[in-house]
């Protein structure tokens, strides 16, 4: 090992030694827990099919722990929001009038931790993704992701102006042959 600005560093020999012998232990495929709910079964689904993409594998068998834990608190996360919205996130107890938080919101912002903390060692995220240097594979001109979406809108919003603008068309040629109709009808008489 080198030592520069009182840091140890590998070197190249070093690296290279080194990831040589670093365990391979990427599995093709990971299989979802049978005791989870189905909600979360869905999610673990979803996202094991994104990392398919991803130009490096990066989950192994060693990664389904967490990938449970953060597919469940996903479920319990919207399950509890939707009490919330339901409810409302502060409450007062009958005869106190001191406002008090909703335990739903309370276990919404827990599961939202554990989302955040799972998320971000499974890579769950863009700034934890970008940190490694990982980007989804995709053919060049490839619209992924939000570019995606914001392209689907913008064709759905096209083609609705169309269809109104056909719409508002034949309405006026209907308009004014019933017009012309009424025109000929009162110049035959």
């Amino acid at each position: 090992m080198k030592a520069t600005n009182k840091k140890q560093r590998l070197t190249k020999d070093e690296l290279n030694k080194r990831k040589k012998f670093e365990p391979k232990i990427q599995s093709n495929f990971l299989e979802c827990p049978d005791h989870i709910s189905d909600d979360a079964k869905i999610e673990w689904h979803k996202i094991v099919a994104l990392y398919g993409e991803l130009d490096q594998q990066i989950l192994c068998d060693l990664d389904s722990n967490a990938l449970e834990v953060y597919c469940n608190a996903l479920v319990t996360y919207r399950k509890a929001t939707l009490k919330v919205m339901e409810t409302s996130e502060v409450y007062a107890k009958k005869g106190d009038s001191t406002p008090r938080k909703n335990p739903w919101k309370r276990i919404a912002d827990e599961a939202a931790e554990q989302m955040k903390k799972y998320g971000e060692l499974l890579l769950l995220n863009p700034v934890s993704r970008a940190r490694i240097g990982i980007a989804r594979a995709k053919p060049p001109g490839e619209l992924t992701g939000m570019a995606a979406l914001i392209r689907k809108i913008k064709m759905d919003r096209e083609k609705e102006a169309f269809e109104r603008q056909m719409e508002n068309e034949e309405g006026l040629a209907q308009r004014e042959l019933e017009k012309n109709m009424e025109n000929d009808e009162h110049q035959e008489q």
